[in-house]
């Protein structure tokens, strides 16, 4: 969870915020949930972010369909949360 992440030791690049999603129903800008990037320039490129789905439960695309496709969607093409 957090506390491992966290535990890494890695800077925070961008502290605990929300990010967002379009919703089923066409509404923009929903919470999607809560991230917090690190800056893992140290080891290399890329990033890691440790990312939360509101609402998820263990099955995300089963509970948050619209979160998970908008998560999967954001670490395929590399973009932030």
């Amino acid at each position: 969870g957090e506390g491992w992440t966290e535990g890494m030791g890695y800077p925070v690049k961008d502290a605990w915020h929300h990010w967002t999603y379009t919703s089923e129903a066409g509404y923009a800008n929903q919470v999607a949930g809560y991230a917090t990037e690190y800056d893992v320039s140290s080891v290399g490129s890329g990033s890691f972010a440790f990312v939360t789905v509101k609402g998820g439960r263990h099955e995300v695309p089963e509970s948050a369909p619209a979160q998970a496709m908008e998560l999967l969607t954001r670490l395929i093409e590399e973009k932030d949360f």
